[in-house]
This record gives structure tokens, C-alpha cells and sequence, in this order.
């Protein structure tokens, strides 16, 4: 099953509007650009811890053209993986347990035709949840709630990963466009 690249909630500092109020999500271009362009100086400017959940991650993305490849694959995981990712963080902060979650991914396994199910090379892989990946879903919402709910910016669990790898890139334009190719795909993979 796709699932997100480990995630980190360990900074969500957002700019505020000119009322003093948090920029907590954008509503309209104007917002949005505003937010990006914001965004592209904080992340270069400012040092973010890397949560050790993603060490592993940020020096895959380093060997791999670095940020061009972070935006790209967190952005089409994540999305891709949006509906599947709210059903397992919603299960464990529930308080279903991993063999009740497999119950019900078999239940719905089952209701799949034969001809559904040849689809898949490898069903365990592609339409069930292992108990690793459940646990660190479910450990990763309940890091993602010290985020105030007015909040709800996409690149915020990325936030350490984008930080390191936008500080060799120094003109901002390059940087901004880095973030916005980040919302375009992420917004595209979600809504399919």
C-alpha cells in the first residue's frame, strides 16, 4: 500500500495577514502565493532539527537530485495515499487495533472480484496495511496534533527535509518554484 514518507511535526511557524492574524491555510491564489513566497525564505533562512523518523529519508533525497526529488515524492505519495493515510490515522487514534484494522482490509479484499484482485502483482503489498506502517501512521497523527487545528499547511511534516535541502539554492525564484511544483502535485495526486 503507498503510503506517505515518514513525516515530522516539529515546526508549523506560520506569517500572519495584516489583520495579525496566522495564515493557517490559503483560501485563494493571492493568499497562497503570499504563503509560498514566504515560505521560501523561511525554509532558507531558518534551521529546522531533522526528526531522526526522517534521517533516512533526507539522505535518500540528498543522493537523488535533493530537493527537486523531496518535493516530487512527498508530494505524490502523500496524495496519492491522502484517503488510505486518513483511514489508518483515524483507526488508531480510534483505537482499533492492527488485527481488527487487517479484518476489515480482508473484508474488503474479499468484496473485490476475482478479476479486481488479478490486477495486483502483489496484494499484500499494494492493499494492506502492515503493523510497522500502522503503528508509525498512527504515532506520526498523534505527533501532528501539537499542530494548532487553524494550521493545515501540506508542506508542514516535510518542513526539516525542505529546510536542508533549499539552503544550497539560492535564488528565490528557483526556490519558490520548488514549493509550488510541491502544492501542484501534492493538490493533483489527492484529488485522484
Amino acid at each position: 500500500m503507498m503510503l506517505p514518507r515518514p513525516r515530522g511535526y516539529v515546526d508549523w511557524v506560520v506569517p500572519q495577514d495584516e489583520a495579525g492574524n496566522d495564515i493557517g491555510i490559503c483560501s485563494d491564489t493571492e493568499t497562497f502565493n503570499f504563503y509560498i513566497n514566504w515560505l521560501a525564505d523561511y525554509l532558507f533562512y531558518t534551521d529546522i532539527p531533522v526528526p531522526d523518523n526522517q534521517l533516512e529519508t533526507l539522505e535518500d533525497f540528498r543522493k537523488d537530485n535533493g530537493i527537486r526529488c523531496a518535493v516530487f515524492w512527498t508530494s505524490d505519495d502523500w496524495g496519492f495515499s491522502a484517503w488510505d493515510t486518513e483511514l489508518i490515522e483515524e483507526s488508531f487514534i480510534n483505537g482499533t487495533t492492527y488485527k481488527e484494522l487487517r479484518e476489515l482490509e480482508l473484508e474488503h479484499w474479499n468484496e473485490l472480484s476475482q478479476s479486481d484482485q488479478e490486477i495486483f502483482e502483489d496484494p499484500e503489498a499494494e492493499c494492506f496495511t502492515s503493523e510497522i506502517e500502522y503503528k508509525r501512521i498512527g504515532e506520526e497523527k498523534i505527533e501532528s496534533m501539537k499542530v494548532p487545528e487553524h494550521i493545515q499547511h501540506a508542506d508542514i511534516p516535510y518542513r526539516a527535509i525542505f529546510a536542508k535541502l533549499l539552503k544550497p539554492v539560492t535564488e528565490k525564484e528557483e526556490r519558490i518554484k520548488h514549493l509550488k511544483y510541491f502544492y501542484y502535485n501534492f493538490n493533483e495526486c489527492a484529488t485522484k
